[in-house]
């Protein structure tokens, strides 16, 4: 047996193999921001005598939180042949994913499940966003709150520049380069389902893109969305419309104040959720750091400069001048993105000023995976 390593250019066919057992036959094809020769090292595998008998494969991104540069992982296609099951060998290969991972400088990673193997690691369902469901009901209420001469088009190939820019406006967001949009494009799937993009317009001007999950018995999601909040919501009932729903659904980021408070006041009940995929730290310290200028922007300067964290193993810090709070990993990711249940809550109480602080600067944005989900 070897490994956990990297995959090797010609054991691609083994893994398809593997995923094409495990999952599906088309699985690799689906997913080439994955399975492609330029990410072999983040494809990490057991072989047994040339066979690919375990995987776990890894995409490693840039992303920006309000203009700070971070950078994350995300994980999936996790998987091993029956026979060679209960051996530990998918951990295994998670455990070399987060060691490679953090000998890359990652900061946070995003897994496409919740499996024990996951929980087990520090992979949480973390985030406070919101889902909102558009029926034939609510759609009045939608057009006379958003009035605006909006049209809806499928995107062309000469519209694909319009669509990088404005995604690159938002202010929580994947660093994408053109290849992601090219792997979305080539494998015409994105977030694991056939998928449509879809331009908006008002009056002839670009104002944003949805993509709109393929619809099946009637019902689909916006698997992304960016651009003119107004005019998003606007052109929301005419592609339901259009494709016939009778119900489309959606969920807003936390940090998308605006989107939220459109929807809630169009009449669409909003509904708590955690963000997509579970969550993992990787490298805590960093990842606070590299968003001090967020916190500056929160607390000052000199406030800022007062606020300092730690990991010594299984602990994990938060100091503010003399005040520290030590806690657990899982209670340290809860506090970092918040949670639904806001159960990260009584973590924070009794440190006075440095609790003020920790309900200032966090909980943190999570990503949205959109096109980056593998």
């Amino acid at each position: 047996m070897e490994g956990p390593r990297a995959l090797r250019k010609n054991e691609l066919d083994a893994v398809r193999a593997l995923t094409g057992t495990v999952f599906r036959p088309t699985l690799v094809d689906e997913f080439p921001q994955l399975f492609n020769e330029d990410n072999l090292e983040n494809l990490r595998v057991c072989v047994d005598d040339g066979k690919c008998v375990s995987h776990v494969g890894m995409t490693e991104r840039d992303a920006t939180l309000f203009g700070c540069a971070i950078k994350v992982c995300c994980i999936g296609a996790v998987s091993t042949l029956k026979e060679y099951r209960g051996q530990g060998l998918a951990s295994a290969c998670f455990d070399d994913a987060v060691r490679k991972a953090f000998g890359d400088g990652v900061d946070v990673m995003i897994v496409s499940g919740d499996r024990p193997l996951y929980l087990a690691r520090g992979c949480l369902r973390v985030g406070r966003d919101t889902k909102f469901v558009l029926t034939p009901e609510l759609l009045k209420g939608v057009a006379q709150r958003e009035n605006m001469d909006v049209s809806t088009e499928l995107m062309g190939a000469e519209d694909l520049a319009a669509i990088m820019n404005c995604y690159q406006r938002e202010p929580v967001r994947f660093i994408r380069p053109l290849d992601d949009y090219c792997y979305a494009l080539q494998a015409d799937r994105v977030m694991g389902a056939p998928c449509d993009f879809i331009m908006v317009q008002e009056r002839g001007e670009f104002r944003g893109y949805v993509i709109l999950r393929r619809p099946h018995e009637g019902k689909s999601q916006l698997v992304e969305f960016a651009g003119d909040r107004h005019a998003i919501l606007a052109a929301l009932p005419q592609i339901f419309r259009r494709y016939k729903l009778n119900e489309l659904r959606w969920q807003v980021l936390r940090h998308d104040a605006l989107f939220r408070s459109l929807c809630t006041s169009a009449g669409l009940q909003p509904v708590p959720a955690p963000t997509s995929g579970t969550v993992k730290l990787i490298n805590f310290p960093q990842l606070m750091e590299r968003l001090r200028p967020r916190f500056e922007e929160l607390l000052g300067y000199h406030e800022a400069a007062h606020l300092s964290c730690w990991q010594n193993e299984a602990q994990y810090g938060f100091r503010f001048g003399d005040d520290q709070l030590v806690t657990d990993r899982d209670t340290a990711t809860r506090l970092v993105f918040g949670t639904v249940e806001g159960s990260e809550a009584a973590a924070l109480e009794g440190h006075e000023k440095l609790s003020d602080v920790l309900q200032t600067i966090l909980p943190l944005p999570c990503l949205w995976y959109g096109l980056n989900y593998v």
